[in-house]
C-alpha cells in the first residue's frame, strides 16, 4: 500500500486523460515531420548554443529513457518524499551520436509505448498529489511532474518547428513581417 506524503498541490489543473492524448501522439507527430527529410532540415541549428532537429529527438529519446517514469516510479515507491536523480540534459548527443533519425525516432516511440503503458498500469488520479523531491525545485508532486513531461514535448515539438522556420528566414522575404516564428527567441 503507498504511504507516501501529499503535497500541497492538488494537482487539478492536470489530467492523465488529457496528458496521455499529448504524449501518445508525440512519436507520431515527430515521425510525420522528421522522417526522410534532408539532412539541411534535421541537421541545422540557430547557432550555439541551440540544438538541431536531430539533437532534439536524441534529448527526447534520452529523457524518455531515464526521466519520467523514474521519477514516477520512485514518487509511487517511497513514503517519504525521495531525491530525484540529476539529469543531464544534453547526454542524448553522446549517447546517440551516429544513429539515424529513424532508428532514433523509432527507439523513442518504443520508450514512449512502454511508458505508457506503465503509466496507465501504475498511476491513478489518487496518486497525483503524491510528491517527489526535485534537486532543484525541492517538493513536487506528481501532477507536476506528469505535466511538466506533457509540455516538455510540446516545448520540443515547438523548438523543432522553430529551427526549422529559421533555415529560411532570409528566404521568405516581406513576408518576414507575418510570420514571427523566424524571429522568436
Amino acid at each position: 500500500m503507498r504511504t507516501n506524503a501529499l503535497c500541497d498541490d492538488d494537482g487539478v489543473d492536470y489530467s492523465l486523460e488529457l496528458g496521455r492524448a499529448v504524449l501518445s501522439r508525440t512519436p507520431g507527430t515527430l515521425r510525420a515531420l522528421l522522417t526522410d527529410m534532408p539532412e539541411e532540415w534535421t541537421m541545422s541549428d540557430e547557432g550555439p548554443p541551440t540544438w538541431s532537429p536531430y539533437q532534439v529527438v536524441g534529448h527526447l529519446t534520452h529523457i524518455e529513457e531515464i526521466d519520467w517514469m523514474d521519477r514516477t516510479v520512485l514518487i509511487l515507491a517511497q513514503s517519504e518524499p525521495r531525491a530525484f536523480e540529476p539529469v543531464d540534459r544534453e547526454a542524448g548527443f553522446t549517447r546517440f551520436a551516429g544513429w539515424s533519425m529513424i532508428d532514433l525516432l523509432d527507439r523513442f516511440d518504443t520508450f514512449r509505448s512502454s511508458n505508457l503503458i506503465q503509466l496507465d498500469t501504475l498511476v491513478s488520479v489518487n496518486d497525483l498529489q503524491r510528491c517527489g523531491l526535485h534537486p532543484t525545485f525541492g517538493v513536487v508532486p506528481l501532477s507536476q511532474l506528469l505535466a511538466s513531461w506533457v509540455v516538455h514535448d510540446l516545448n520540443h515539438l515547438g523548438q523543432i518547428v522553430k529551427t526549422m522556420a529559421k533555415q529560411y528566414a532570409d528566404a521568405i522575404g516581406p513576408w518576414r513581417s507575418f510570420l514571427p516564428i523566424v524571429d522568436a527567441p
